[in-house]
């Protein structure tokens, strides 16, 4: 009566890996002042930057103001000169139309004078062509009677005087 007996021996090869996964993000954010960034979350650490401008925003507005500021002056002082300029230029004219009108004014004068000395010769033409000349003749007729009668008065004042 006997038994039987049986054995085995199995072996199991049982593996364990580790697989370690590193989660990299990053955030940005703003400071409170909007003035720099923080970068967080990357490889386990926190890296703070700060961003400036070195004074150019500043440097900016100071020459945006001296700009202004110099325009401002070139415009008052070009004003300036124009109405120096006008104030000038009308003076000129004023002065010019003056002697202008006392020119015309005196041409006026002679003009008036020389229309009136014109005047009396047609009045003496149409006279003298109205009457035929008769008038003018006639008295250069008298003239001439009265210097015959001197004549022969002379003469014979004269003769009485001889006798």
């Amino acid at each position: 009566m006997g038994g039987s007996s049986r054995s085995s021996n199995k072996t199991k090869n049982v593996t364990n890996t580790t697989t370690t996964t590193h989660n990299t993000s990053g955030t940005a954010g703003v400071s409170g002042d909007n003035t720099g960034v923080v970068l967080s979350g990357v490889s386990n650490s926190s890296v703070n930057v700060s961003l400036t401008d070195h004074g150019a925003v500043t440097k900016a507005g100071e020459l945006a103001e001296l700009a202004l500021t110099s325009n401002a002056e070139v415009s008052k002082s070009a004003l300036d000169k124009t109405a120096e300029v006008s104030k000038n230029a009308i003076k000129s004219v004023s002065d010019s139309n003056h002697e202008n009108l006392q020119v015309l004014a005196g041409m006026s004068g002679q003009q008036a004078k020389q229309n009136s000395a014109n005047l009396e010769a047609l009045r003496e033409l149409a006279q003298a062509k109205s009457d035929g000349g008769q008038v003018q003749t006639s008295s250069q007729m008298v003239k001439v009677v009265f210097a015959v009668s001197l004549a022969a008065v002379a003469v014979v004042y004269l003769g009485s005087k001889g006798t």
